[in-house]
């Protein structure tokens, strides 16, 4: 029997915890979201005209990221970029120093890391 494909529209992907998961284990966490249009200033350089949703959960102590949901064209590559700082540790204040390449839709969730202020 063949199991079906089951995509969404938008695409949607995460990593670790949601929201409420970690305020249910006591966690205090720090959410930063944002609504993103990857579109360049270069019209050859287009990455997507349709807007990204991001929302990034982080430990409040150890600003370690807690998890990652995206809604965009390009939520698997960007959730891929969480999972790794998120399996190696990297926190949220070095995740969003990193110079990735721009534009692109992965540079979606440093700047999205950078309202943190």
């Amino acid at each position: 029997m063949d199991t079906p494909l089951h995509h969404t529209d938008p695409c949607i992907a995460a990593i670790g915890w949601t929201q409420e998961e970690a305020e249910s284990e006591g966690i205090e966490c720090v959410v930063v979201s944002d609504m993103i249009f990857l579109i360049s200033d270069n019209p050859r350089s287009v990455i997507d005209p349709e807007p990204t949703f991001l929302k990034i959960i982080i430990d409040a102590k150890s600003r370690g990221l807690l998890g990652c949901l995206v809604a965009g064209d390009h939520a698997p590559a960007i959730v891929n970029i969480a999972t790794i700082a998120l399996r190696s540790g990297i926190s949220a204040d070095r995740l969003r120093v990193f110079g990735l390449t721009q534009p692109s839709a992965t540079q979606a969730l440093t700047s999205t890391l950078r309202k943190l202020g």
